[in-house]
């Protein structure tokens, strides 16, 4: 599977489980590194290139956009943990 063909598939996923729609983007600049900004009329990810080489590192930042876009807001750290160790 190329890239566009796994961004795509991860965008469809993650509007699926959190029932929001996203804009998608991906840094180079910040290759291990997930962020959600809020502030526009719909939520921007943008994920690190890393999850384009590690599967394990895109599915634990799947978790993590899906978790704050059901809560409306980036959660932190350990609440993202206790999130994992009930799931």
């Amino acid at each position: 599977m190329d890239d566009a063909e796994f961004l795509s598939r991860f965008k469809e996923r993650v509007e699926k489980s959190s029932a929001t729609t996203i804009e998608l983007m991906v840094s180079e600049e910040e290759p291990a590194r997930v962020s959600i900004d809020f502030r526009g009329p719909v939520p921007r990810i943008t994920l690190g290139a890393d999850a384009l080489k590690y599967p394990g590192l895109a599915r634990v930042f799947m978790e993590y956009i899906i978790l704050s876009l059901r809560q409306g807001k980036e959660v932190d750290q350990e609440e993202f943990l206790l999130h994992l160790r009930r799931n």
